[in-house]
């Protein structure tokens, strides 16, 4: 496709590989080291939620100053924050100082989660979109494919890790610290093409659209969120060890990078919307059933369920940006983000107090149908934008 000789694309897709490998195990590394350092079920789910309200109010200054300023310059600003993190993880075991990194606004979800992706994902999707003006969904596509099996190389490098190294955490996150760095750097020599950079403040053009979105995704990540952040915590407490945990993070990358390819075929065949509805539907009600399993054929299922979700996400960013104004993408795209991350991160504590008390199957099963509200929503509110 002509779209990937564009260098921006490329940039885009170097970045999005580089970062995603230490994000593939940071997400399920990070809640198990704050265990390991002490911190309680209820304190990493405060964790979560202080860094899905600080993820918040990134978002949105990333995307609200993408469109009036430069999105370029903003993705390089909001890049370098998990630099700081990584950091802080190194040189200091003091616990305050280990849940102030939460400012940082790190994500548990990994993929396949409900909290919409980091504070860069509103200017990454309006980046493409600025570039990209046919087979859109395709490009998207590849960008999350690549994305995920780099991960998968990220969850097998923590793997090998933490099965053979004694002090594991601090290497992942030594590693996670100079790939954040490069990755910041080569975002550098991206040219910012935006045309035109909006005056208004409020992206009013697309306010409809934007809050139909909104709240249907509200719905999705308020139920994602009661489990997702803690799911490594749930595969520790039924006996697994942590490179175990990585193995099936890593398989679930695998099953999620190969699913995405046939995300535009599926959309194609299905139509967008119906595509959304049933991929998020699948990946949602299946959580209902995990804690009711048998061990093993639970691990299939959260498998499955991963990649059933990550499969709706790049059919879902076209759908988006097509819905949005071109010159309020970026907001568009941070005001729906904020719908998500804030439920997100409210379900996280009170997922963490439902693990903290034993009722995992009560988190579960929450989880699973407060979830479905998402699809059923989108199909109600854009059946009649269907294009089949």
């Amino acid at each position: 496709m002509e779209a990937f000789k564009n260098r921006d694309i490329q940039i885009l897709i170097t970045t999005r590989v580089i970062r995603n490998f230490y994000f593939g195990y940071l997400s399920f590394i990070l809640p198990l080291y704050l265990k390991y350092m002490g911190f309680s079920y209820v304190e990493v789910g405060l964790y979560a939620l202080t860094a899905t309200v600080s993820s918040s109010i990134l978002v949105i200054i990333s995307g609200f100053f993408g469109d009036l300023y430069g999105r370029r310059n903003m993705l390089i600003v909001m890049s370098s924050l998990s630099i700081y993190l990584l950091i802080i993880l190194l040189i200091t075991n003091n616990p305050l100082f280990l849940f102030l990194s939460s400012i940082f606004g790190i994500s548990f979800s990994g993929i396949g989660g409900g909290a919409g992706g980091g504070s860069i994902a509103p200017l990454i999707n309006a980046l493409v979109a600025e570039r990209v003006s046919e087979n859109r969904t395709r490009v998207y596509s590849t960008i999350t494919s690549l994305g995920t099996f780099s991960s998968v190389a990220g969850g097998i490098f923590s793997a090998i890790i933490s099965g053979s190294v004694a002090g594991f955490y601090h290497i992942l996150f030594i590693v996670g610290l100079i790939l954040a760095v490069i990755s910041t750097l080569i975002t550098f020599f991206m040219q910012d093409v935006q045309e035109k950079k909006e005056k208004k403040i409020l992206p009013v053009k697309s306010g409809k659209n934007i809050m139909l979105i909104s709240m249907a995704g509200m719905f999705g990540s308020l139920g994602l969120g009661m489990v997702l952040p803690l799911i490594s915590l749930w595969f520790q407490d039924m006996g697994l060890k942590a490179y175990q945990i990585s193995i099936i993070f890593t398989v679930s990358y695998i099953m999620a990078g190969i699913g995405v390819n046939f995300a535009s075929y599926f959309e194609n065949y299905l139509g967008t919307i119906k595509s959304i509805v049933t991929f998020r539907f699948l990946g949602s009600i299946l959580l209902v059933f995990i804690p009711f399993l048998p061990l093993a054929v639970a691990v299939i299922v959260y498998v499955l369920r991963t990649m059933f979700y990550q499969m709706a996400l790049p059919i879902r960013q076209n759908f988006s940006m097509n819905a949005f104004s071109p010159g309020e993408r970026s907001r568009g795209s941070s005001i729906t983000g904020i719908f998500r991350r804030l439920p997100y991160g409210i379900a996280s504590s009170i997922g963490g107090f439902l693990f903290s008390v034993g009722m995992f199957a009560l988190a579960f099963l929450s989880a699973g149908l407060v979830s479905t509200i998402d699809p059923i929503l989108y199909y109600v509110f854009f059946r009649n934008m269907e294009k089949n």
